[in-house]
């Protein structure tokens, strides 16, 4: 196996034991004996448990904040870009190859090695709740707590992701855009645009399939 290689089985390997016994339940010798290899081996490429668990965190959130930037940047209404950012999102998170719940936790994100993850994490949230509140400025979107509707758009996908993770028959593949639906339907100010928008996100995800 190649030094590239190794690392990501380290990571694959890593996440799914977060995901199934927290980021405290899994040793980084358990991480080892997942990938195959010895200790000295993952602390090669690794050298403590924390520095693998930011690795993928910051993956997540580079790809998370690359489709917020890229919501942001569309010349269109904000009820457009808010439905194109939950579902390119949200299919991004739940087509990953292991359950991310497992280290998405605030106690882990208080522990002083994660500062940088945490404050990035604020930041996410902050450009998220910034969308909405455009959105209620510009009369689009009813006057919600945009808190509150971040907070929303988490806990549904992380019930997404349980959902995949204990349902081999869920149609996983349909969630995005029925999330998308579901918190969109709920801010709108005229939800009968909801049709419009829906077809704007497709078209724009497609594009994105092509490249």
């Amino acid at each position: 196996m190649t030094g590239s290689r190794t690392r990501q089985q380290i990571l694959l390997h890593a996440a799914r034991l977060f995901g199934r016994h927290g980021y405290y339940g899994t040793t980084t010798r358990d991480i080892a004996d997942a990938v195959g290899i010895r200790q000295p081996s993952l602390f090669y490429h690794f050298s403590a448990k924390h520095q693998i668990l930011a690795e993928l965190v910051d993956a997540d959130l580079r790809q998370t904040m690359g489709r917020l930037a890229q919501a942001e940047s569309f010349d269109t209404s904000w009820a457009e870009r808010f439905h194109f950012f939950l579902a390119a999102s949200s299919r991004d998170y739940l087509t990953l190859p292991y359950d991310a719940r497992g280290y998405y936790s605030d106690a882990i994100f208080t522990e002083p090695e994660f500062q940088d993850q945490r404050l990035e994490i604020e930041r996410f949230h902050k450009r998220t709740q910034q969308l909405v509140s455009a959105g209620v400025d510009a009369g689009e979107f009813l006057g919600v707590d945009p808190v509150f509707i971040q907070r929303a758009i988490t806990g549904l996908q992380f019930e997404g992701m349980r959902e995949r993770e204990t349902n081999a028959t869920a149609p996983v593949s349909e969630r995005p855009l029925q999330l998308s639906d579901f918190i969109l339907r709920a801010v709108l100010s005229d939800p009968a645009r909801l049709g419009a928008v829906r077809a704007a996100t497709e078209s724009r995800l497609d594009a994105v399939d092509r490249g």
